[in-house]
């Protein structure tokens, strides 16, 4: 991505990255479809009820990520093969570590987790079941995201692309198969093994790429030092972000189970409003990571540009849809008695009406974000996690009394508009420094990164 119009290498990258958007928006469909109206409203409550505590422990594994996938675009950038190497075989590592310390302080405190979040009783037992398995998987998550990292680093949108279609058909054919006998047990199987193919399938493609052949030889403290400044960070955000949306799903949960399935079946369709956020944030960040580490800061600019007229353009397109068609698709998820599912209906709209027209807002977080990361900033967003965390607890600690369930409802909008603020402030604030820095190099041929 150091050399061409930004506007059609991020386009060419980014297309397959919207694919991919859309078949995980059509698999998180069908799953919800399977617990919905095969196990019923009881069921898809209890599955609901555990999103936040499982993105509260798999958050820290995607920014963790999301912080390697910068230092790996970045040594790509600047053809620095042995770097790219050390970082690689260094993130196997640390990756495998984080995992497993992770999913095991999560199996062991999920149902207290459960309890603390004030879960109904009738859903205690389906969403502590479902909560263990997927923690306890957790370390095949975060290897797959780590290849999928690798791939877009190298500017390789396609093969994670076609990882996540092999994923898809494997997680939908085995909801199918093993809902009937094994209920709430088999839809989280069906999800992990699905992740085994699709990692399977892009570390079958990373055999070709030398940089990524895990080697004892290329293991480096000081690769680790570059990827947890940047990961760690990230991770923390993403945590910080999610202790406050565990507080508001503690106040979702004292309204009862359809409450619940109602928030619930609106976040599953967050993926529908995420069709293209994730690749602004993915085509930003890796573009600005390749070129900062290339020391072209003028295409830094120029892409940045060109992601803000993607990500305006982009979001209101899919608001729209949103708005429109939204309950004709969330009807899709359930099946039972028809006043309660109108009721769940209803909330369900409500939440996703509420997310829809926060979406522009969403959008330009996402790409200030993916900017400040590739340009190797961590600490503004994990600062910017920080801002949503504390948003979303005084949202709801301070206005329910007046909002009553609408302080669940508006918590995210809420949340991304001081973090936003404070992300396109930073980011531009941060360039110019670079660029700065960048003259003052410049006569010493000294490399950014």
């Amino acid at each position: 991505m150091t050399e061409g119009k930004p506007l059609v290498l991020m386009i060419k990258f980014s297309v397959p990255m919207l694919l991919a958007n859309v078949l995980q928006l059509f698999y998180n469909l069908v799953d919800a479809a399977v617990i919905g109206r095969i196990l019923g409203p009881g069921a898809f409550a209890a599955v609901g009820a555990t999103a936040s505590p499982y993105w509260f422990l798999f958050g820290p594994v995607l920014g963790i990520s999301q912080g390697f996938e910068t230092i790996f675009a970045q040594r790509f950038g600047a053809k620095d093969s042995k770097g790219l190497a050390g970082a690689f075989s260094t993130a196997v590592l640390l990756a495998a570590v984080i995992s497993v310390a992770i999913a095991a302080a999560g199996v062991i405190s999920c149902k207290p987790a459960l309890r603390g979040l004030n879960t109904p009783p009738e859903l205690m037992d389906g969403a502590a079941l479902y909560l263990g398995i997927m923690i306890g998987g957790l370390s095949i998550t975060f290897a797959y995201n780590l290849s999928a990292a690798m791939l877009r680093a190298l500017g390789d949108s396609k093969t994670p692309l076609k990882a996540m279609i092999l994923g898809t058909i494997v997680n939908i054919a085995l909801d199918l198969v093993l809902v009937f006998p094994f209920g709430i047990t088999g839809v989280a199987a069906a999800t992990l093994i699905a992740q085994l193919s699709a990692l399977a399938y892009g570390a079958y493609h990373l055999r070709r790429v030398k940089e990524a052949k895990p080697r004892r030889r290329n293991l480096s403290s000081a690769s680790a030092r570059s990827l947890l400044r940047l990961g760690l960070p990230l991770g923390l955000r993403n945590s910080v972000i999610e202790v406050g949306a565990l507080t508001v799903q503690a106040y979702a949960n004292a309204y009862g189970a359809i409450f619940i399935a109602g928030v619930a079946a609106g976040v599953r369709m967050y993926h529908l409003l995420m069709i293209a956020g994730g690749a602004v944030e993915a085509g930003c960040g890796v573009f600005v990571a390749q070129n900062f580490g290339a020391g072209r800061l003028d295409r830094v600019k120029l892409g940045v540009a060109t992601g803000l007229k993607f990500a305006l353009g982009s979001s209101a397109v899919i608001s729209v849809f949103a708005l429109a068609f939204g309950r004709s698709i969330l009807s899709l998820m359930l099946a039972g008695e028809p006043e309660r599912i109108a009721a769940i209906l209803d909330i369900a709209q409500r939440h996703l009406n509420a997310l829809a027209l926060g979406l522009p807002v969403l959008y330009l977080l996402l790409l200030y974000r993916a900017a400040l990361q590739g340009i190797g900033n961590s600490f503004i967003p994990m600062l910017s996690g920080f801002v949503e965390g504390i948003t979303r607890i005084l949202m709801v600690t301070l206005t329910t009394p007046a909002l009553g369930v609408w302080s669940v409802h508006l918590s995210d909008p809420a949340a991304w508009v001081p973090a936003t603020a404070l992300l396109a402030t930073a980011y531009f604030i941060e360039y110019r420094r670079k660029v700065k820095i960048a003259d003052e190099r410049s006569s010493h041929g000294k490399n950014l990164t």
